[in-house]
């Protein structure tokens, strides 16, 4: 997920609005959070007090796939329209505990086919 500083880029990846349970997890903190859109490239989370962190490991359950965990690079925090805590991250590129296999089939079950790899 990315956004030009005057307002949103063209995406890479086809997002799709789904509230799946999230944890956050870094330097040792969990908090729970809760996805307000989720791509292949990354996922958009609401939540209140996400660790102060760079990097973080993400596990989200993806409905009938069960839970999944994935690095991510955070690369945008804010809050929502609502006051909540937003954190915006972008999945590594290299899977994690089949993360990124389960996020390319979580799409093709809802889209009829996996966005194109990054």
């Amino acid at each position: 997920m990315s956004e030009a500083a005057g307002g949103a880029e063209r995406r890479e990846h086809t997002r799709v609005e789904e509230r799946l349970e999230t944890r956050v997890i870094a330097d040792g903190k969990i908090v729970q959070a809760e996805s307000l859109n989720i791509s292949e490239g990354g996922i958009l989370l609401a939540g209140a007090d996400f660790p102060d962190a760079g990097r973080v490991r993400l596990e989200i359950e993806l409905a009938e796939l069960g839970w999944h965990a994935v690095d991510a690079e955070v690369i945008r925090r804010g809050e929502d329209a609502s006051g909540a805590e937003t954190l915006a991250a972008r999945f590594a590129r290299v899977a994690t505990e089949g993360g990124r296999q389960a996020i390319q089939a979580f799409f093709e079950a809802r889209l009829g086919s996996a966005p194109p790899a990054a």
